[in-house]
């Protein structure tokens, strides 16, 4: 019989949920329905330890009836994984072609801002009001709905003809880009536990620059053979398609979880507060995260064009290219947290963002020093982020929130996302210079790191 380690408020595993709200289970069977032998000694309890709670301990995964590498769980992992992939390249799906949408629609600059930018938008706004939906929805469904909403209004997308009904169908699509994003997490801590739970987590935290990255570069390259009307109805199809073969593969028996998980008890508010505390904590360093990350690609572009003489077109490959290279430390992550490596020493990454922003914006290099320091910030994000998604299960207190913690990570996430480029820009603008990047870069992420321990730091009693 599995065990967490004495100490985390984590809860015992259940053979289909991840977790067992109740009675402890081996295998399929409730250890609290078999006869005590006579005579039997009493096991004895183990003191529980105060301070940090030790999540980079790995669970015990030596089972028979769940092997530490399973064909059909990672397959099935990695088909849920792309649905997020394709589903985040609606993020970028849009800036390759945002020239020949402005020139077919009639749309102004800033209402082709309004366009790519309405996703974001919708998570940063419904993220939490989506997990209370879906914590009470069969889970596998929920993410095919999702895909299916985002399939339909983007294929819409490719037929309207003015700026009303892009918007709405943009709208419309980042409503099933929530419900991706939330349930896809919660399908993964539903497949099983163990040390393969953190792995998969961890993976499932780089699908966002994966998914990017993909829209930026299959967008470019499609919208000029199929023209960008072709270009977002084969996005849609092929989104559709990851869809509906991730829930297939959720039915075969021994992939993992089709069930809902638990929704939320009656209790009074300070008990919600209460429990969702670690969870908060947890979204808003997650937050820094993702604002610090997103608003240094979004002006490093600018720096290198009017500092160092780069086109803007060049600019943007390298960043690309930067921010897809950095999905490694994603990897790296959930290689450290299986290694045993605690995730408050994974967390501390945070801090060399700022070194690499510092580096990132200097004024007495070359373009491939700056490029260096972007890769550094975009590697330590990545590190941070799939480390804060292995840690969703650590931070819930039980099974019913963890759709709600999806939902945090996604909404307030978002939120920091759109926050970073203006509140950085801000600075620049009051400082007089780029020198005031990695200063802001830096007061951000320790504000982040400390937000981040305390999420993974045990309650006092």
């Amino acid at each position: 019989m599995r065990r967490l380690l004495a100490g985390t408020t984590a809860l015992p595993e259940h053979p289909r949920l991840g977790y067992d709200a109740g009675p402890v289970y081996l295998g399929k069977k409730r250890l609290s329905e078999r006869p005590a032998r006579s005579g039997a000694k009493t096991a004895a309890k183990v003191p529980e330890p105060s301070g940090d709670v030790p999540e980079e301990a790995p669970e015990d995964t030596s089972e028979p009836d769940i092997p530490r590498w399973s064909w059909t769980y990672w397959s099935t992992f990695a088909l849920v994984y792309l649905c997020g992939v394709l589903a985040a390249t609606s993020l970028g799906k849009m800036a390759p072609i945002s020239v020949d949408v402005r020139a077919a629609l009639g749309l102004s600059l800033d209402q082709m801002s309004l366009v790519t930018s309405s996703i974001t938008a919708v998570a940063a706004l419904f993220g939490i009001p989506v997990s209370y939906l879906i914590g009470r929805l069969a889970l596998r469904w929920t993410l095919l709905a999702g895909c299916a909403v985002m399939a339909a209004a983007g294929f819409v997308e490719s037929r309207v003809d003015g700026f009303g009904p892009m918007i709405a169908t943009r709208l419309i699509e980042g409503v099933g880009y929530v419900a991706v994003v939330v349930a896809a997490p919660a399908v993964i801590i539903a497949m099983g536990g163990g040390a393969r739970r953190i792995t998969a987590l961890a993976i499932w935290g780089t699908y966002f620059p994966v998914g990017l990255a993909l829209g930026l570069f299959a967008g470019g390259l499609l919208s000029t053979s199929f023209g960008w009307r072709g270009w977002l109805a084969a996005q849609s199809g092929v989104l559709l398609a990851v869809g509906a073969a991730a829930v297939f593969a959720l039915s075969t028996p021994g992939s993992g979880a089709t069930e809902p998980i638990a929704p939320p008890v009656a209790e009074s508010p300070g008990e919600r507060a209460r429990a969702l505390r670690r969870p908060v904590l947890l979204a808003l360093g997650f937050a820094t995260a993702s604002g610090t990350i997103v608003a240094v690609v979004s002006l490093l572009p600018t720096y290198l064009h009017e500092k160092l003489g780069a086109s803007m077109a060049a600019a943007g490959s390298m960043i690309g290219l930067v921010s897809l290279i950095g999905t490694v430390g994603g990897f790296l992550s959930g290689w450290l947290l299986r290694r045993g490596v605690a995730a408050r020493h994974v967390f501390a990454a945070a801090l060399l963002m700022p070194l690499g922003a510092a580096v990132a914006f200097q004024q007495s290099g070359g373009i491939g020093l700056s490029a260096a320091g972007a890769l550094l910030v975009a590697l330590a994000n990545e590190l941070v982020v799939a480390a804060a998604f292995a840690m969703i299960p650590v931070v819930v207190s039980r099974p019913s929130d963890i759709s709600v913690a999806n939902g945090l990570l996604a909404q307030i996430g978002s939120a920091g996302s759109l926050a970073g480029p203006p509140l950085v820009s801000l600075v620049l603008l009051s400082a007089g210079g780029w020198w005031a990047v990695a200063p802001t870069v830096l007061v951000v992420c320790l504000v982040g790191t400390l937000l981040l321990r305390a999420s993974v730091r045990q309650p006092a009693v």
